[in-house]
């Protein structure tokens, strides 16, 4: 299941100027970083971009050892002629289950959750409650149904886009399906599991998830262009999503779908600069207790595929070529966002066209990139 629910159904509408659609190329780096350096980056954005009829891409990579480069591609609007530009917002995706879950290990922190508390204590309706603990919510090891793959939710997210989604409903169409295996016998991405954490973070703190993750980890980071959206508008200058099929012309899509309907699970929207700062705070557990943080990056044993890219998954984050973070698709964006703390570099990729049925674009585009940087910073 790619880490954020929507899978669109082929949708046979045409959009007026595409054929206009060249790509510029902007690039500014630290001059630190050796110039064939940022060519193979910039080589494989380009790469990337013509595969997938990408309209636009904004990729930045700092490197302490190696320098810094932002990479700006395409067209953030096709119809107004935008180009894509660093400050612009974007809808993260399922980037925001790592807000979801180190909301909840803050409150481990603080005593007022346990990892190993049953899912029984809060929703005890819930198929296998007395058996699932928080851990497993966040580790994706719970089994329960990710409720994107309901056929009602399909049909009624594209009849009825402007919906506004409960939470309830969410998993009351979930666990209308048998779960994928027992608590913890299997790992599946669901996003399910997300939406659970989100409601009890409410339960728990008495407030909405999105003033939790506000003034817990967005004020507390000072991400000054983050937030939790209540509608579909985007805030300030932003960045247009664009859907389609292999073959289709594409169809923007940003103010297309409400984001109730990723909740706790993707819901939310951020920028580039907000992100790599995001990122570091994650993968190297500034907002958590010592041991919450190891407890965080103790990774589900095995590897999984993941549209062709080998990763692992711990509390709410994913490992892949030894960075941690998490990747994020849907409304017509496709995001990834890491950081390696052993190197201290930082990738985060953003891409405005989703989804993509042969590859997980940005996160097949971030393994590219992070070889590259593995490989120069190994020097």
């Amino acid at each position: 299941m790619r880490p954020s629910f929507l899978r669109l159904p082929r949708i046979g509408i045409t959009l007026l100027f595409i054929a206009a659609m060249i790509l510029p190329v902007a690039s500014c780096g630290n001059p630190s970083m050796p110039e064939d350096l940022k060519t193979r980056l910039e080589q494989a954005v380009d790469e990337a971009v013509a595969e997938y009829g990408i309209p636009g891409a904004m990729v930045g990579v700092w490197s302490p050892e190696s320098g810094d480069v932002v990479i700006l591609k395409g067209k953030a609007d096709i119809e107004a002629g935008a180009d894509m530009d660093s400050g612009d917002r974007v809808r993260i995706c399922s980037i925001t289950k790592t807000f979801t879950v180190t909301v909840v290990l803050e409150l481990v922190d603080e005593g007022k959750l346990g990892l190993d508390d049953k899912l029984a204590e809060f929703y005890p309706d819930i198929p296998d409650a007395d058996r699932i603990t928080i851990r497993q919510l966040c580790d994706m090891t719970a089994g329960i149904f990710s409720y994107e793959g309901d056929e009602t939710f399909i049909r009624t997210y594209t009849e009825d886009p402007d919906k506004v989604w409960e939470p309830e409903e969410l998993v009351a169409l979930a666990v209308a399906h048998p779960p994928y295996f027992p608590p913890g016998e299997g790992w599946h991405y669901s996003n399910t599991n997300s939406i659970i954490l989100g409601m009890i973070i409410e339960e728990r703190t008495g407030n909405d998830i999105a003033s939790e993750i506000q003034s817990r980890l967005v004020d507390g980071l000072d991400l000054g262009y983050t937030y939790y959206p209540e509608g579909t508008d985007i805030e300030g200058v932003h960045v247009h999503g664009y859907i389609a099929g292999e073959g289709e012309e594409l169809i923007d899509a940003t103010y297309l779908f409400n984001p109730s309907g990723m909740g706790a699970s993707g819901a939310m929207i951020s920028t580039l600069d907000d992100l790599k700062a995001w990122v570091v705070a994650l993968a190297k557990g500034d907002l958590l207790d010592q041991d919450t943080q190891a407890q965080r990056t103790s990774l589900v044993p095995g590897d999984y595929d993941y549209f062709g890219v080998p990763v692992q998954y711990g509390l709410g984050v994913l490992s892949c070529e030894g960075f941690l973070g998490h990747p994020g698709d849907g409304f017509g964006y496709t995001n990834a966002a890491f950081h390696s703390p052993e190197t201290g570099t930082t990738i985060v990729v953003l891409l405005n066209k989703s989804p993509n049925d042969d590859a997980f674009m940005a996160l097949t585009l971030f393994t590219q990139l992070a070889k590259i940087m593995n490989a120069e910073d190994s020097r």
